[in-house]
């Protein structure tokens, strides 16, 4: 765990000599270099951020909060947390097909430390979470043991690669974590293959005509990650890009999360409370986006049994079925051609983890 921060931190650390670059560098060189500094400081604040920055940076973020994380039952933040209970009744909400709640497989994507996933598993949904950051799954499998939870699945993953075959799950959620991905309409592209006809997404997502939220953006630009919000209508269109129908984006009255609260430094807590007012009053500019879509088709649901959904991982570069070996501890695809390491029965399914047969 420590070689992990160690790596985020010099990563965080040459993302503000990047950003500050052209600063200090102004007064030792000419206007017209300066000013090529400049514009070039400005394109990569603007840039997109790839996978493994974005990897790089949820590490770290969740390495620092990993204490915090294991000492919390999720169940126990839904009692004392008023704004957290409010969010996990509106996933359940959105997960229901033709008026009855989702029965088969759910694959949470972007789910951290699955939280959300979580508390619904103990109500019996099935979830799958996946994450590009092996650290916050193992951090949730831990944290599941501990307090004596029934445990969701795990699988490292990228979303613009699920390593999944089509038509997998009856629904998908992701949850505050669309934003953060570099490509909005592959990603969605991918979640609604691996749904099943008549499949559900559900999501959660920042409100573009939020000024509070935009400011925050940029703070957390110079922090070294990407953050972005939505606007309703980019949202419908790129859902309906994606082959969706029956699409429904609204603004939640929403307010501030108790135990996020705890993490806000105290000199900015008065504009958190404040945000978390405005959230409650004027939702349609500053209450976060509930964002609910179908798949075309009648959904054939039903629950699975044990661990049936292993069947359905695959090798995101080629496709093939990978199934665990547990003389070698890896995964291997059914090609021979790849395999993929295992964090603590974790399988690590994303495209720069995989590691050719013929190497060894």
């Amino acid at each position: 765990m420590n070689q992990i921060v160690e790596i985020a931190q010099v990563t965080a650390f040459r993302t503000h000599a990047k950003l500050l670059n052209c600063r200090s560098l102004a007064l030792h060189c000419s206007p017209k270099d300066a000013k090529t500094r400049l514009m070039a400081s400005l394109r990569y604040l603007f840039r997109s951020a790839t996978v493994s920055e974005e990897r790089e940076f949820e590490r770290d973020n969740v390495a620092r909060k990993t204490e915090k994380y294991l000492r919390t039952n999720p169940l126990d933040r839904v009692r004392d947390d008023p704004i957290y209970g409010l969010k996990i009744r509106h996933i359940r909400d959105g997960l229901q097909a033709e008026g009855k709640p989702i029965q088969g497989l759910i694959l949470d994507i972007g789910g951290n430390t699955a939280g959300e996933a979580t508390v619904l598993r103990q109500e019996g949904y099935r979830f799958v979470v996946g994450d590009i950051n092996e650290l916050a799954l193992e951090i949730s499998r831990k944290r599941v043991a501990k307090f004596g939870l029934v445990a969701p699945e795990y699988v490292a993953l990228n979303a613009l690669e699920l390593p999944f075959p089509e038509n997998s799950f009856s629904a998908v959620t992701i949850i505050e974590a669309l934003h953060h991905m570099p490509d909005y309409d592959k990603a969605l592209a991918e979640i609604y293959r691996v749904l099943k006809p008549g499949g559900v997404l559900y999501s959660h997502e920042p409100n573009g005509l939020n000024p509070l939220r935009r400011l925050s953006e940029w703070r957390d630009r110079m922090r070294g990650t990407i953050e972005k919000s939505f606007f309703v209508s980019q949202l419908q269109t790129l859902c309906k890009r994606a082959g969706f129908r029956e699409i429904s984006v609204r603004a939640l009255a929403f307010g501030v999360s108790t135990w996020k609260a705890q993490e806000v430094p105290l000199y900015r807590r008065p504009v958190h409370y404040l945000h978390g007012y405005l959230q409650a009053k004027l939702p349609y500019f500053f209450g976060p986006l509930d964002i609910r879509a179908r798949k075309p088709g009648r959904l054939k649901d039903q629950t699975p049994e044990g661990d049936d959904w292993k069947h359905l991982l695959r090798n995101p570069i080629n496709g093939k079925p990978v199934t665990f070996h547990g003389s070698t501890g890896r995964w291997v695809d059914t090609s021979g051609e790849f395999w993929f390491r295992d964090s603590g029965g974790i399988p690590l399914l994303i495209r720069s983890d995989a590691n050719p047969c013929r190497s060894d």
